[in-house]
C-alpha cells in the first residue's frame, strides 16, 4: 500500500484553513524562547495509534519519548517552524532527525524509512525520498506541517510494526512527555486516532 504524499503546498493549505498558522495574539501561542509552543502540528498524517508511554521501561532505562504507529512510509511533518539536522549513524535510532523549533524546543523524530518498496526490505538508506522528504537537506529551515520524512522501522526497530518515535526536549534540555502536546496538536489529516494503546510489541522497543 502507497501512503499518501502530500505535497509541502498542500500541507500549508490546511495548516492555514484550520488556522494553525494564523498569528498568535500577545502573549499566546509561541511563549518566551525555550518554551514549547501551545499547540504544535501533529507530527505523522493520516491515521494513528498512540498512548502516553514516556517513562515505559526500556533496555536503556525509561523511555523518553511517544511512539506514533501508522502505515509504513506515512507523511512526517514538522510539528513547529525550524531547522532540520540529520542524525544517520545509530544502530538503535536508525534514520532520524533533529528538528530546532524557532521556539528553542528541539524534538527528535527517529526510526525513519529505510525500505524502498511497501515491504520491510531494508534496502534504503538514511537519505532524502527515503528516509527524508525528497529534497530536504542537512541545516535547512522548513515551515510548521511541512513534510520532512517517513515513517518506518528502522533501527532497532526494524520487523516491528512502523511507528515514529517522537521527542520533545524543552529548551534543547532533558525530554518530557509530548503526550499532551500531541493531544492537542492540530493533524493535517482526518481520522488520525489520538489515544489508541501501542501494541506489547513496540513497548519492548529500547527506543
Amino acid at each position: 500500500m502507497t501512503a499518501h504524499r502530500p505535497t509541502a503546498r498542500s500541507i500549508l493549505l490546511l495548516l492555514a484553513a484550520s488556522g494553525a498558522l494564523a498569528a498568535p495574539a500577545s502573549g499566546s501561542g509561541l511563549a518566551s524562547r525555550g518554551t514549547v509552543p501551545a499547540k504544535l502540528v501533529f507530527p505523522v498524517v493520516g491515521t494513528v495509534s498512540y498512548s502516553d508511554d514516556f517513562g515505559d521501561p526500556r533496555a536503556q532505562g525509561g523511555h523518553p519519548g511517544n511512539d506514533i504507529l501508522a502505515e509504513r512510509r506515512a507523511p512526517v511533518v514538522a510539528v513547529e517552524s525550524g531547522k532540520i539536522t540529520f542524525w544517520t549513524t545509530s544502530a538503535t535510532a536508525g534514520c532520524m532527525l533533529y528538528l530546532y523549533g524557532k521556539s528553542g524546543t528541539m524534538y527528535e523524530y527517529i526510526h525513519l524509512n529505510n525500505d524502498l518498496t511497501a515491504r520491510n526490505d531494508n534496502r534504503g538508506s538514511c537519505v532524502a525520498g527515503v528516509a527524508y522528504a525528497p529534497g530536504l537537506t542537512d541545516g535547512q529551515e522548513v515551515a510548521a506541517g511541512e513534510l520532512i520524512g517517513y515513517v518506518g522501522d528502522s533501527g532497532d526497530a526494524n520487523g516491528i510494526h512502523p511507528h515514529l518515535h517522537f521527542e520533545l526536549h524543552p529548551g534543547g534540555g532533558r525530554p518530557v512527555s509530548p503526550y499532551p502536546w500531541l493531544k492537542r496538536a492540530v493533524p493535517l489529516a482526518t481520522g488520525a486516532t489520538l489515544s489508541q494503546p501501542v501494541t506489547p510489541a513496540v513497548r519492548a522497543l529500547s527506543y
